[in-house]
């Protein structure tokens, strides 16, 4: 008997709950909204308002509106309440509950849109969590949460919903969740693809940009949302990755003024922005469009490909400071054996075919017969020495000598039509294992022509 009693007043609460209608005196914004034909993508409330006071004790929050081909609703904010506009007479308007919900405090800030005349709320925070769920409102009066490729926290502090593409694009905030630890640990600019249901990364937001703006305004023609950024008025266009500057003074000096005002609507339709305030009430526009702003030098984020550029370019400086430090090394050793390392690139650099003594062959030759004359030799340390090579390892050693004497033996016998071993190998006397240069005085004379 007492659970059915419970469930009775369960189901009398519930009734109630979902028949409230609220009737409140209307306004020129409210006029217009219900009227138009037009669909309006966004309607942004800068400053919390009431419209009407929900039946929830302590419950201190705004309302988002929706402008759809189905009607003007309102969605209460950090709950799942929807209300439609059901009736406009001549001084008031009449908000209708259409939903069935019962959750409270799970998406406080979410991004609420209408897409293809169906109701959407994005994101949100709540029981200290940031979310990304996806949800859509069935005419039931049930809400329904979506399945996509990857969530990100999404608040509707500093976003762009863009219908014509079928993508919003936002910031997740740097984020540090107390029950799982979890860290967000940039500000990063995400897009989301209504219709495939992705999320995307694209990149970091550039630490020029304040996120700590005053007001976000979505101008959906503009395919961007204008901001008051450290005194200038921001056109920020994520789709593009650009930002533009307000320089059309007299709308500037418009939309300044509302930096410190109490805005109840900001809204644009067919390239008019439509505002009004707490108190008054008058519904007041400016015609905008890309020829009042001047795009700025910088972008809006940071990618993902400019980041990898960015290391791309880094790596480019090193390797060139590297190879520009390995050069001036080179250099400097020339310097100190100008001659031996001379020999070394000449002897990649020379024609192979000529039989023509080089200048490092005419050298070491006239080194060899200066020896020879007095009786004495070139050892291999002094001709490794001479060539260059005597830090190298043994094969490479072995290797130059041995093509050094050749060629220098075998142009030898061109040049003078003889066969003979010009540059002879000795053994030495001291080590048996070494071999010991000389040019014997026949050859020498040969050779001076004398």
């Amino acid at each position: 008997m007492k659970q059915i009693t419970h469930l009775l007043i369960g189901v009398l609460i519930s009734a109630y709950s979902f028949a409230q209608s609220y009737t409140i005196p209307k306004n020129p914004a409210l006029e217009y909204l219900y009227n138009t034909k037009n669909e309006i993508p966004t309607i942004s409330n800068v400053d919390k308002m009431f419209f009407f006071k929900p039946n929830l004790k302590n419950w201190n929050t705004g309302f988002s509106l929706i402008k759809n081909k189905n009607g003007l609703f309102a969605l209460l904010d950090g709950t799942g309440q929807v209300y439609k506009a059901s009736r406009l007479d001549q001084k008031n308007i009449t908000f209708t509950r259409i939903d069935s919900t019962m959750f409270f405090g799970y998406n406080f800030n979410s991004i609420n849109f209408s897409y293809n005349g169906i109701i959407n709320s994005f994101g949100g925070y709540g029981f200290w969590y940031m979310n990304g769920h996806l949800r859509h409102f069935k005419p039931g009066g049930e809400w329904v949460i979506e399945k996509i490729n990857k969530t990100y926290g999404a608040l509707n502090h500093f976003y762009c919903y863009q219908p014509k593409l079928s993508k919003i694009y936002y910031v997740e905030f740097m984020w540090n969740e107390d029950a799982t630890e979890n860290k967000t640990k940039h500000n990063s600019v995400i897009e989301f693809d209504i219709i495939k249901r992705e999320n995307k990364l694209l990149g970091k937001v550039n630490p020029r940009i304040n996120l700590g703006m005053n007001f976000a305004l979505q101008i959906p023609s503009l395919n961007g949302t204008i901001g008051y950024n450290k005194s200038e008025m921001l056109l920020f266009n994520f789709s593009s990755n650009k930002v533009y500057k307000l320089i059309n003074k007299n709308i500037k000096d418009e939309l300044t003024s509302l930096v410190n005002l109490q805005l109840t609507f900001t809204f644009e339709d067919e390239g008019k922005f439509y505002y009004s305030f707490d108190k008054d009430t008058t519904l007041r526009y400016v015609s905008i469009s890309m020829n009042d702003f001047k795009e700025e030098p910088y972008p809006l984020y940071i990618s993902k490909f400019d980041e990898n550029v960015t290391w791309i370019v880094v790596l480019i400086i090193t390797l060139i400071i590297g190879t520009t430090l390995i050069i001036v090394y080179i250099k400097r050793r020339k310097i100190n054996n100008p001659t031996a390392t001379k020999y070394i690139e000449e002897q990649y650099t020379v024609d192979l075919t000529s039989n023509e003594f080089n200048t490092i062959e005419t050298s070491l030759i006239n080194k060899l017969i200066e020896k020879s004359n007095q009786k004495s030799h070139l050892t291999v340390d002094e001709l490794n020495s001479y060539l260059g090579i005597k830090k190298k390892t043994i094969e490479i050693q072995k290797r130059v000598r041995t093509e050094a004497i050749n060629r220098i033996n075998h142009k030898f016998n061109i040049k003078f039509n003889i066969e003979s071993t010009f540059i002879e190998r000795t053994r030495s006397i001291e080590d048996r294992r070494y071999f010991n240069y000389i040019i014997n005085k026949e050859n020498a004379t040969i050779y001076l022509g004398k």
